[in-house]
């Protein structure tokens, strides 16, 4: 019975408002028509996680319009103007800013936004006259990954193993998974190849990535060559498979190591470009007395062991 009564009031009221002007060719009734952006893309994995769609308002009516403004974004999380007020015959222009959550699922979804008249030239307007626009939010699908490299490195003689150890984070809203290869870079050398004579023993490390945050330590294992001609400098570094190599050693997130050619005997190191005397630090002048010496001491020897052995012969 009320409702009833509240249309019959607001009817008599528009009949008097329009009994009070003269007839043009406006819209007679109150009326309100949106028009919004069709669809607008969200980048979840960005820092805002958002976008903006802009709309407007028109009021085609002689009347003054107070408009409410609705969104209906489902998952998503919305901004608008609750309401606003329209003059006849004008529009207005206003935003709609949708947010999503981080690990939002990637696809398409729905979503609504509808302008109802709720008051008409300040008189409450139960009719509640309305238009709605419908718009396609895309969630684009996202997979960030970076590696951070621990710490080691030094100083390693030729043959030794080198055990490099990184962890790895990836934020994703979808499931997937990543590999990560170790790099060696030799210093001041200009090249993204990896250096002759060295292996790669514990091959690329796959990391399975959940929606949300994944978290996994990968583990590098290098073997260096024995035969080094000199001694090997250089860094090592994590990269994504697929990257490209870079060809010189970062300012950081890396690992300098330096490979000393190995080494046997006295000091004495195979493969060196000097010569076994000169590694032993003598001189030409000090060879005969040196080697006088070692003639003598083995004479002695002999001769000790000669005797030695004619007396147990007599014994």
């Amino acid at each position: 019975m009320s409702r009833v009564v509240s249309v019959v009031c607001t009817m008599l009221i528009l009949a008097a408002m329009l009994n009070s002007i003269t007839p043009v060719s406006a819209q007679l009734l109150p009326e309100i028509v949106i028009t919004c952006e069709d669809e607008g893309e969200i980048d979840s994995g960005s820092v805002t996680r958002n976008v903006i769609i802009e709309c407007t308002v028109e009021n085609p009516s002689m009347f003054s319009e107070q408009v409410t403004i609705q969104v209906q974004a489902g998952e998503l999380d919305s901004s608008a103007p609750e309401s606003m007020t329209v003059a006849a015959g004008e529009s207005l222009d206003f935003d709609v800013l949708f947010r999503s959550d981080e690990a939002e699922e990637p696809g398409e979804m729905e979503v609504n936004v509808t302008a109802t008249v709720n008051q008409v030239n300040g008189v409450p307007y139960p009719l509640g006259t309305s238009d709605s626009e419908e718009i396609i939010i895309t969630i684009i699908e996202y997979m960030n990954c970076n590696s951070e490299i621990g710490q080691g490195g030094g100083i390693f003689d030729g043959g030794d193993e080198i055990s490099i150890s990184a962890a790895v984070n990836c934020n994703s809203n979808k499931e997937g998974d990543v590999s990560y290869q170790v790099h060696l870079i030799k210093k001041n050398m200009g090249s993204s190849s990896w250096p002759s004579g060295f292996e790669n023993i514990g091959g690329n490390c796959n990391v399975d990535i959940d929606v949300g945050d994944t978290g996994e330590n990968c583990n590098f294992r290098i073997g260096t060559p024995d035969n080094l001609d000199s001694d090997w400098e250089g860094c090592i570094v994590i990269i994504e498979v697929g990257e490209i190599r870079p060809n010189s050693c970062p300012n950081s997130n890396k690992v300098d190591i330096k490979i000393k050619k190995k080494t046997v005997g006295l000091g004495i190191e195979l493969g060196g470009n000097g010569s076994i005397v000169e590694q032993l630090g003598l001189t030409e002048e000090q060879l005969p007395v040196i080697g006088g010496s070692v003639g003598i001491v083995l004479v002695i020897i002999v001769g000790l062991m000669y005797y030695r052995r004619k007396g147990r012969e007599y014994e």
